[in-house]
């Protein structure tokens, strides 16, 4: 096929991966603020039943209610499987390739644990940027913190969001730009989860972590991606951040750092003592210049990157 042609098939294969990531994201933001403002309506009618008429709605209950992305994971999950079968959720997503070993468990995982120390020196990095300019990113920083204060953010954000997000980033976006190559299939995916964040303070590090988690499913399969993806959030970002705060402040904070530089150091070691496979694996492949391109100028991803690009700069500006 001539050159025009092949772009356009190519945005064709592309534009329905953004645009499936927009209507999640549409999903989850109208589920969201039902749940809220359900939790609110029986909030009120459980203080009138009781007399109190001088009712103060609990607005922390109400940014940590959880019901509604996990209601967003079913209809996501039933909108997926309607729509690509179950061959493709048992045949693509769920498929094996490599034996995990212990020695490369461990290597990964120290890859992505190691990440949260690099992030953290993004966050200083950006704070004292927009400091220049009257701004801050604490804000965004308190309401992505990694503890949860309810039952249902817990269940969500702990152990459902990281098999969720598997599947849609790991399994169906990855594995429907696999076709054009491993490389481009990682990258790809990995910034599809970075932008889909939409926040300055998780974009870079979930991107880092995508990468990570993308070669692992390529090369071995996503249940240990999951694995991964459940141990950061339910671990790291949930377990520690629990542990710490019960300590004095200087303590805790010096705990995590000490935690995460071992793994940072660790992921260091792993990255210059691997480096010649490492090399190897990026040279045993060509990336087709044209996907890439195809890929961000098909108008799924870009409609996709404007609304979370939007989306950043109105939680810092506190909208």
């Amino acid at each position: 096929m001539d050159e025009k042609t092949a772009r356009r098939y190519l945005r064709r294969q592309f534009s329905p991966v953004g645009w499936s990531l927009v209507g999640y994201y549409l999903i989850m933001n109208i589920l969201a603020v039902l749940a809220i403002f359900a939790e609110g309506l029986a909030q009120q009618l459980e203080a009138h039943q009781a007399g109190n008429y001088n009712f103060v709605v609990d607005e922390n209950a109400l940014m940590n209610n959880g019901w509604g992305y996990l209601a967003t994971i079913g209809v996501g999950f039933l909108i997926l499987y309607a729509w690509k079968g179950g061959d493709f959720l048992y045949d693509e997503i769920l498929a094996k390739e490599k034996k995990m070993t212990a020695t490369v468990f461990f290597g990964v995982l120290c890859l992505c644990v190691g990440s949260q120390l690099v992030n953290s020196l993004w966050v200083m990095v950006l704070e004292m940027l927009l400091n220049l300019f009257g701004l801050s990113a604490v804000g965004i920083l308190e309401q992505v913190s990694g503890q949860t204060d309810s039952f249902s953010m817990f269940l969500y954000a702990s152990l459902m969001a990281p098999i969720a997000e598997e599947l849609i980033f790991r399994g169906f976006a990855l594995r429907t730009l696999r076709p054009f190559g491993k490389k481009f299939a990682i990258f790809g995916s990995a910034f599809l989860f970075g932008i889909f964040h939409g926040n300055l303070i998780q974009a870079p590090y979930a991107f880092l972590i995508g990468l990570v988690l993308g070669y692992v499913t390529v090369e071995y399969s996503i249940g240990w991606a999951i694995a991964l993806h459940m141990f950061n959030n339910l671990v790291l970002a949930d377990l520690l951040t629990r542990l710490t705060s019960l300590m004095p402040e200087m303590l805790g904070a010096a705990v995590q750092f000490v935690i995460l530089l071992g793994f940072a150091i660790a992921a260091v070691v792993v990255l210059i003592t691997k480096r010649h496979a490492i090399r190897a694996w990026l040279d045993s492949e060509q990336t087709d210049r044209r996907a890439v391109r195809c890929f961000f100028l098909n108008s799924g991803v870009i409609v996709l990157t404007v609304i979370m690009v939007v989306n950043m700069l109105m939680m810092l500006s506190g909208v």
